[in-house]
């Protein structure tokens, strides 16, 4: 009798860093065409002056200001709670 036996099945383990590279992938290129997308100039204006600016620096400037005032106020409820 001659048996085959199937090839080898890579384990879940293996494969993992291809899913995640395919992944990280796929995000940089979707930032690099937000970015190339949004290059068109807008005014801005702010309480002591006013500034023309690309799109995609207010809108990274809102998300990292968000992310820090974020972080701050998870930050104060957390050292709030353990006293």
């Amino acid at each position: 009798m001659n048996e085959t036996t199937p090839p080898p099945q890579k384990k879940k383990s293996e494969r993992k860093p291809y899913i995640l590279l395919i992944v990280v992938a796929v995000v940089l290129v979707y930032l690099v065409a937000f970015s190339l997308l949004n290059t068109q100039q807008v005014h801005v204006s702010f309480v002591a002056f006013s500034t023309d600016t690309a799109l995609i620096w207010v809108m990274l400037g809102c998300a990292g200001l968000g992310l820090v005032l974020g972080i701050l106020g998870t930050f104060l409820l957390h050292h709030r709670r353990r006293r």
